[in-house]
């Protein structure tokens, strides 16, 4: 326990938690900071492309045998999640149908901060991890979404509900999954990454690779103030109602280190799927969602998934994940 306990604390003090803490004091405070939307989109762009870029180069000396079976891994934990997700929330703590398929469509994805929050952890503490987890983000994005949407169309036609949102067919939905905007990116940058010539990567280091970590810290200061906003909004929260914003991300982290460990990766890999899987999407899933379950909670999904597992992820769940690996693996 002392351990983990000077891991979080360590992790506390990293400049990207403390930007994302400064966020979260701002809105408390009603600061009249904010972030404009179009420098919000640009640095967005170029930390998402970094990501891709650097998996891409990494990719060039993983064969994809190699590859395979983490690959099946993470489909398998991400659907895994989605149906605990949906009997905890929904057996548990009795949400409605529509509302806990929705938000279990979120645990089942990923979020790509968390991913991100974890490779700086790992990269501070020295820990090395396999080239591709960049593309097991990718990968894990889309399928738990795009099953509750499924899952969600036969309980309405069970029930006899109409869908009346012209947008909420199903191939929409597996374009809002596999091809939104953070998708798109980062198989855009892995692409340029994995076919680009070297010398011409090299010219675009400045940008998409030595501010990476100042981008990071700004966006972070942005999503302590949005997760707070989403909280805040909130009518009549009850936090007891609310505990699986807390549960599911210790799940998953769990499972994605046993996964880990079967699967024969590092340290730092099992880490990694750790925390994909013990994260919750907010970018993806809600795009999805919001146009195929119109009739599901927005307040309910946002807040649990941005306005309390996040914060809790970036805070305490990541060094968590990295204490049980180090216990499970050694």
């Amino acid at each position: 326990m002392q351990q983990i306990i000077e891991i979080a604390y360590s992790n506390l003090l990293s400049p990207m938690i403390l930007f994302f803490l400064l966020g979260i004091i701002a809105v408390l405070v009603n600061s009249d900071l904010k972030v404009p939307t179009a420098f919000y989109n640009g640095y967005t762009m170029i930390i998402l492309f970094t990501i891709g870029i650097k998996g891409g180069i990494e990719l060039r000396s993983v064969s994809l045998s190699e590859m395979i079976p983490t690959i099946i891994t993470a489909i398998v934990l991400s659907i895994v999640m989605l149906f605990i997700a949906h009997l905890i929330v929904h057996r548990i703590f009795k949400y409605a149908i529509v509302d806990s398929l929705a938000i279990a469509a979120h645990y089942g994805s990923v979020s790509a901060v968390t991913f991100i929050a974890g490779l700086a952890f790992l990269d501070k503490l020295g820990i090395t991890y396999e080239s591709y987890m960049s593309a097991i983000l990718v990968v894990m994005e889309g399928p738990a979404i795009i099953l509750a949407i499924i899952l969600y169309k036969l309980y309405s036609d069970k029930q006899g509900t109409e869908e009346t949102n012209p947008n909420a067919g199903l191939s929409h939905v597996i374009k809002e999954a596999f091809f939104g905007k953070s998708i798109f990116l980062l198989l855009g940058g892995i692409f340029i990454g994995l076919v680009a010539h070297l010398d011409g990567l090299y010219l675009i280091q400045p940008l998409f690779g030595d501010l990476f970590y100042g981008f990071l810290c700004i966006f972070l200061l942005h999503m302590g103030m949005i997760a707070t906003e989403s909280m805040k909004s909130m009518k009549k929260f009850n936090p007891v109602s609310f505990m699986f914003a807390f549960i599911l991300p210790i799940i998953g982290g769990f499972l994605g280190v046993i996964a880990g460990s079967i699967l024969g990766l590092s340290l730092g890999g099992a880490v990694i799927l750790a925390i994909l899987t013990g994260s919750a999407s907010y970018i993806a899933a809600p795009a999805a969602i919001q146009q195929a379950m119109p009739q599901a909670n927005s307040g309910l999904y946002l807040g649990s998934s941005l306005g309390l597992t996040l914060p809790f992820n970036l805070i305490i769940g990541i060094p968590l994940y990295y204490w049980l690996a180090t216990i499970i693996i050694g």
